[in-house]
C-alpha cells in the first residue's frame, strides 16, 4: 500500500503505521511512515484518525495518523495520511486527535 492510495474507512484500523521505533527510509518507501529522521518515537495509538488544523492554512483536514516522533529541535511531528491519497506532516500542536472518525471522515 503506497501513501498515495485512498483510505478505505471502512478498513482505516489497517492503515500501515510505525509505532515503537523510529522510521527508517524502507517504512517510508512502504508506506508505513511520512517521513525518516533520527526521532524518538512518541506513545500514541496508531493508526489514529486525526483533524489536521495548520493556522492560518485552509480548512481543517480529516487525515489517518500513521507517526509520531519527537525531532531534533524537541518538538513531536506528525505523518499521517490524507483519506483520498497523499501524505503530509504537522506538529503535534495542529493535530486533534479523535477516538473514531466522526462525520468529517465521509
Amino acid at each position: 500500500m503506497s501513501v498515495d492510495d485512498p483510505i478505505d474507512m471502512k478498513q482505516w484500523r489497517a492503515t500501515p503505521a510505525i509505532e515503537g521505533r523510529a522510521a527508517t527510509e524502507i517504512d517510508v518507501a512502504a508506506g508505513r511512515a511520512v517521513f525518516a529522521v533520527e526521532g524518538e518515537p512518541v506513545e500514541i495509538d496508531l493508526p489514529a484518525c486525526a483533524i489536521v488544523r495548520e493556522e492560518g492554512v485552509g480548512e481543517p483536514t480529516p487525515v489517518v495518523v500513521i507517526q509520531a516522533e519527537r525531532i531534533e529541535d524537541g518538538s513531536v511531528a506528525i505523518g499521517y495520511r490524507l483519506l483520498d491519497g497523499g501524505s503530509g506532516i504537522a506538529t503535534l500542536d495542529d493535530v486533534e486527535f479523535l477516538s473514531e472518525p466522526d462525520e468529517r471522515f465521509r
